[in-house]
């Protein structure tokens, strides 16, 4: 690259991606692989984002990208196939090919990335390894024994049967593809997640696939630039430099990179990716076509989650804003602004922006769990639907609370409000929860129901915390 004459070049070690369907075993592999064939120290749990790590077999190196389950992340894991020399498609002995393998298989076809197959959970009572075949030949995946060429071993990650072939077999594989490297070229590789954190700054997961990289360089994608200030293994260990095929994190960038962006080293690297030049992940403002009636303000913790985030509510709602890095008090003046609501994705709330959300009733959706954010929008988008309740409270105080029941007192402002009744919890023109009406009482005493016009007492069962300025609404 860039002028440079290629040199001897240098045999590396196989990068490889983990798919499947969920809970076919997928985490549970490589948790195993993480306790008994790391290189050095656990790199730390993955769960909702693109990691990869070092193993050692019989004296060789294997590099391993774990990619996320949710169907949200999708992209991610096609991504993760791009990257990735080879994979292993996971298939559990006891459920089958399922949606998520499939879309593996897809996957792996569209970027002609070659895999074996682990069947997992073979120690299952009803395991049916034959069956697992008969699927994957309907699916076009013709195994070794089977009239095809696709290597496969059947595995259990509780007894360790069958681990040691399937690295054997991943091993051979990669010695077939002949992989290799310039060690005299500059280094390049791929970004697999970006992410701020409050004392280092911006810190990217790469993972090198040419070149040798070391501590110092000038670095480049197409979204973002800067100086490799810090360079650490996947183990978290400062080094001064790195060969292929190794996974790293590395402090310098300017910007978050786009996760799946490649990058370059050297003083031409920026040049070069001028002309592919696309906007920052770190701010990405431009509207969805979305049409749900609700604004979204989003924030996540990595490049990536903010991707498949965008990915999964753009179609139905109007992302107004979204950046990576905690919620703000900024982010909360501009939600005031537009009016959006402000979704969190393991992110945390800064002590000023929560507190200027309550007192300018500001909505904050935040989650660990991308299908619980779903969850909260979808009801909100139904609520939306309809217009008008037919009954409805004011909430003027809160009392306390025991659990998930809540003292409340308010006003009824449409209709009765009778007991034992289910409604919605309305707050600032968006719906944030449910819950019942467990008794009213007018002047202490109780009552079957509190008439329109009227202050009551209520005792209220709910999951979300009632406010000051919320209405309980029923519909009809």
């Amino acid at each position: 690259m860039f002028g440079n004459t290629p040199q001897k070049l240098l045999s590396r070690p196989p990068i490889v991606v983990v798919v499947g369907h969920v809970d076919h075993g997928k985490t549970s592999l490589l948790d195993y692989l993480r306790k008994t064939n790391v290189v050095a120290k656990e790199a730390g749990g993955i769960t909702q984002s693109v990691g990869a790590y070092e193993v050692v077999h019989n004296g060789k190196k294997v590099t391993f990208i774990d990619t996320p389950e949710h169907e949200a992340f999708s992209r991610m894991r096609v991504r993760g196939a791009s990257i990735a020399d080879l994979a292993i498609l996971v298939v559990a002995a006891d459920e089958g090919v399922k949606p998520q393998t499939i879309e593996a298989i897809k996957a792996l076809n569209g970027t002609e990335t070659p895999f074996v197959v682990a069947i997992t959970k073979i120690d299952k009572t009803n395991a049916n390894v034959d069956k697992v075949k008969n699927e994957l030949l309907a699916q076009g995946v013709l195994l070794e024994g089977f009239g095809g060429n696709v290597s496969w071993q059947p595995i259990s990650v509780v007894s360790g049967a069958g681990i040691n072939e399937l690295l054997d077999l991943v091993i051979l594989m990669g010695d077939i593809l002949g992989l290799t490297y310039d060690p005299a070229a500059e280094s390049s590789g791929y970004v697999l997640e970006s992410l701020k954190d409050n004392r280092r700054g911006i810190i990217a997961h790469i993972i090198l696939k040419n070149g040798v990289l070391n501590e110092g360089a000038e670095i480049a994608t197409p979204s973002a630039s800067g100086k490799i200030r810090i360079l650490e293994d996947f183990a978290g260990e400062r080094v001064k430099s790195l060969e292929p095929s190794a996974p790293a994190a590395i402090v310098g960038f300017g910007s978050l990179p786009e996760a799946g962006d490649e990058f370059m080293t050297g003083p031409e690297a920026q040049e070069y990716f001028k002309k592919l030049k696309k906007p920052s992940a770190e701010k990405v403002a431009e509207a969805s076509n979305g049409s749900g009636g609700l604004k979204l303000s989003l924030k996540a913790d990595t490049s990536g989650s903010l991707e498949a985030l965008r990915g999964i509510l753009g179609d139905k709602f109007e992302i107004m804003d979204a950046a990576v890095g905690a919620i703000t008090d900024g982010d909360v003046k501009s939600a005031i602004t537009t009016g959006a609501i402000i979704v969190g994705f393991r992110v945390k709330v800064e002590r000023a922006a929560e507190n200027l959300a309550q007192a300018q009733h500001v909505e904050i959706i935040t989650s660990d769990i991308i299908y619980r954010l779903v969850e909260a929008l979808d009801l909100r988008l139904k609520a939306g639907e309809v217009k008008t309740p037919i009954s409805e409270l004011l909430v003027l105080k809160t009392f306390g609370t025991a659990g998930k029941r809540q003292i409340i007192g308010g006003r009824v402002t449409i209709g009765g409000l009778k007991n034992n009744t289910a409604v919605k919890i309305e707050r600032v023109g968006s719906i944030v929860g449910e819950g019942r009406v467990l008794n009213v009482q007018l002047d202490r005493k109780d009552v079957p129901e509190a008439p329109t016009g009227t202050e009551c007492g209520l005792l209220f069962e709910s999951e979300t915390t009632v406010r000051a300025g919320d209405k309980l609404q029923l519909f009809g």
